[in-house]
């Protein structure tokens, strides 16, 4: 498992070497793809359905990971900057807990908590960046390196971010069109249960 370091690589080119082992929204389904869906027998649409499906959950787990793994970051940089104002270790139920959706904020998707089948490349995803070991030496590491992986961190965030609504996009055209072939008799919904 490889860590960030000092010399490491910063910024856009740290996030496209983390994410190059992991399929984007282009890939499973191009925009050309998705402007002729009409073209693709139901059996296709719904296999490429389940691919993005499959890929948003694998990029919703690495957001959670990231998530967690900055929040960890940036207690043990107040930690730092304020020695005795909290104990790393203790408070780290209270940086982890998710504190559910914001006031009057209604949830466009439904949130399901499960590790995807290829859970362990989206971790390596971020462990490109931030590898455990890392949050373990945090006191060791310069200030402006920790600044450092912050930012790179957040750069990943908004990548994965992007990738997740693209995959969403993708999701609901195929569904749509799915659900238009149910409607119009072009799909037998009896397939679906056989």
């Amino acid at each position: 498992m490889s860590g960030p370091g000092p010399g490491r690589g910063s910024g856009a080119a740290a996030v496209e070497r983390a994410l190059a082992g992991l399929p984007s929204p282009q890939a499973l389904v191009s925009d050309e793809q998705l402007a002729g869906l009409e073209s693709f027998d139901t059996a296709e649409l719904r296999a490429l359905r389940a691919a993005c499906e499959t890929a948003e959950e694998g990029v919703s787990y690495a957001r959670r990971v990231l998530q967690g793994r900055l929040d960890i970051l940036r207690a043990g940089l107040v930690e730092r900057e304020e020695p005795g104002s909290s104990d790393l270790l203790d408070a780290l139920p209270a940086i982890l807990a998710d504190a559910g959706p914001a006031a009057g904020v209604p949830r466009a998707r439904s949130q399901r908590v499960r590790v995807p089948a290829d859970a362990d490349a989206y971790a390596a995803a971020v462990d490109e960046l931030l590898a455990e070991p890392v949050l373990e030496d945090l006191e060791e590491q310069p200030l402006r390196e920790a600044d450092r992986l912050v930012e790179v961190l957040l750069e990943l965030e908004v990548v994965l971010s992007g990738r997740r609504r693209a995959l969403f996009d993708r999701i609901d055209a195929l569904r749509a069109e799915l659900a238009a072939r149910y409607k119009d008799g072009r799909a037998n919904v009896r397939d679906l249960l056989g």
